[in-house]
């Protein structure tokens, strides 16, 4: 049973200071909205479509480097340079498949969602593959300029091709991490705490910062470019009410 002296001063109102009430509530900033954080769906679905545009040139990238690497650095150690390919290129034909289905317009291309979510494992897979070539293209008394030479360009391969998923967080992380924790493993390994080792980690920490920006940067262009419909219209709604009772509110006052 509700308390009859809550409902009193509502009672006895008038109809226009009832209305002024209302005008001024709906005036007022709705906090809901500040606090809901996220994107929009159709912000989502954009930065979806822009994954599997730009990662495309990432997949080329990792096949690129693997190919230079395993001809021109690493031709003294055919065998492993053969295991390493073999591995990444497989990995890497699963994911270009996956990307190839989704831009093609297939079945799965109806579910972006659960396609992003398949995608970003299966570069998982490639970034990890990408990073077995640390340990075996410049395994442990390898000469250390051409070490050194193979794990500096496997880390650059790894941070460009994590920011051409920046659409995506978890998938540029996916193409990035796996790969600098193999190449960081294996300039410690090789070369101990020595400066080669410090400058691996600050660039792998100065690269993944870069990405990191320029991913919210990214969302927050889609944000704006695909608002959430509803805050619009609540928004839009709040200021035709307030210009329709402003003149009510003028009455009441006088």
């Amino acid at each position: 049973m509700s308390d009859p002296s809550v409902k009193a001063p509502l009672e006895n109102r008038t109809v226009q200071e009832l209305q002024a009430l209302a005008a001024t509530a709906a005036a007022a900033p709705d906090n809901r909205a500040k606090s809901a954080p996220g994107l929009s769906r159709a912000a989502r679905l954009h930065l979806i479509d822009q994954l599997s545009r730009w990662s495309g040139s990432g997949l080329a990238l990792f096949a690129g480097l693997a190919i230079f690497n395993a001809i021109v650095i690493a031709r003294a150690l055919p065998l492993r340079a053969a295991v390493w390919s073999l591995m990444l290129f497989a990995a890497l034909y699963l994911c270009r498949r996956y990307r190839s289905e989704f831009r093609r317009g297939d079945a799965i291309a109806a579910r972006p969602f659960r396609w992003r979510a398949n995608y970003t494992s299966s570069l998982a897979v490639v970034s990890a593959a990408f990073g077995a070539g640390a340990f075996l293209l410049a395994p442990t008394g390898a000469p250390p300029a051409a070490a050194m030479q193979t794990l500096a360009l496997m880390l650059a391969g790894a941070t460009i091709a994590a920011a051409l998923n920046l659409a995506h967080r978890p998938a540029a992380a996916a193409a990035g991490l796996p790969a600098f924790a193999a190449i960081f493993a294996s300039s410690f390994i090789s070369f101990g705490f020595s400066q080669f080792t410090a400058l691996v980690l600050v660039a792998g920490i100065s690269g993944a910062s870069f990405v990191l920006a320029a991913s919210v940067e990214a969302a927050r262009r889609a944000g704006q470019r695909f608002p959430r419909t509803a805050l619009v219209r609540r928004e839009a709604d709040r200021g035709r009410r307030s210009a329709q009772t402003a003149p009510e509110k003028s009455a009441v006052a006088s």
